[in-house]
């Protein structure tokens, strides 16, 4: 065995979010507890880290390997925690002790013998390691595997909303959000808004203007961790606007039925790992080429309202994360 053993970490966490990279820390925390450089340019260990999500629960777990430099592994341990900086302490612990195991105390240098005296017979050869027999397979570093999929989960969530582009002028209502996302497969979403009636005074009445869209979206990015959740669409609704004059000239109600291809993006915080705190912010293009017009007293006729080219809208809301 290596007198001071030098070692290579092996930091393996698949899909999980780059916060869970913590290598770094882990070999700081090693040389500190041994009070040496234990990553070295010449290492003839390697330990291994796996990090991944425990298979029922948000727990996260660590598994650790040793292997020497002809590829044999042996003396696994796990850990487990409540996230990946949860697992600093353990980690350092293990992959310190898997270390100082591998390292013996410098031996002295053997004395000559005393010429008077003859040589004491060399001492027989120790009995060759046992290896226990093992199903798992043998890797070196590095070593290629298998991303698992990411399980499909569904978020749900009411938000406030505020848009402008659609009405005279800034609109707020209310919106519901249902976004799927398969196993295999990009994300899905359905949405729907409804927006306060807005007014445009003009000359002795008024034109009043209602509006509410739905929506389906497809997802190519979208999913999770532990504490975030995060979604982008190419999205394309179907608006319904409604105009109705009062005390006007020619008064009456006309309805417009019009679709709006765009893009989204969306973010939320998961502080407890299914209640969803979210934001959204999406821009569209409406088809439409409808004017509002009214006429005054002696016919003329007037724009009251003309639908923008672009819309942008934000969303604020609360909902549920299910996997």
């Amino acid at each position: 065995m290596d007198p001071l053993a030098q070692a290579v970490l092996v930091w393996d966490q698949e899909r999980l979010a780059k916060a869970c990279d913590r290598s770094a820390a882990v070999k700081a925390g090693v040389e500190a507890y041994l009070g040496r450089n234990v990553f070295g340019p010449n290492p003839s260990l390697v330990i291994r880290v796996r990090i991944a999500r425990a298979a029922r629960g948000n727990a996260t777990v660590a598994t650790v390997t040793q292997e020497d430099e002809s590829g044999r592994a042996w003396g696994e341990r796990s850990v487990s925690g409540q996230d990946c900086e949860s697992l600093d302490e353990p980690l350092t612990l293990v992959v310190a002790l898997m270390v100082d195991s591998s390292s013996t105390p410098a031996r002295a240098t053997p004395e000559a013998p005393d010429p008077a005296k003859p040589p004491r017979p060399p001492a027989p050869p120790a009995p060759p390691e046992v290896v226990e027999p093992s199903s798992e397979p043998i890797e070196t570093a590095p070593s290629l595997q298998r991303r698992t999929s990411e399980p499909g989960h569904w978020a749900v969530f009411g938000s406030a909303v505020a848009t402008m582009g659609l009405l005279p002028e800034a609109g707020f209502g209310a919106g519901l959000d249902i976004r799927y996302k398969p196993a295999r497969f990009w994300g899905l979403s359905l949405d729907g808004e409804l927006l306060a009636e807005q007014r445009v005074e003009v000359d002795e009445g008024h034109i009043a203007f209602r509006l509410a869209h739905a929506g389906l979206g497809l997802c190519p990015l979208q999913g999770h961790d532990s504490t975030t959740w995060w979604s982008a669409c190419g999205t394309f609704s179907v608006a319904w606007l409604r105009a109705r004059s009062t005390g006007l000239l020619g008064g009456r109600t006309k309805n417009e039925l019009f679709s709006m291809p765009g893009l989204s993006v969306a973010g939320a915080w998961l502080p407890r790992g299914w209640l969803f705190f979210g934001a959204g912010l999406a821009g569209a293009f409406p088809v439409s080429t409808d004017r509002y017009l009214y006429r005054d007293a002696g016919g003329m006729p007037h724009l009251a309202f003309e639908p923008s080219s672009f819309v942008l809208t934000a969303k604020v809301g609360v909902g549920l994360m299910i996997r």
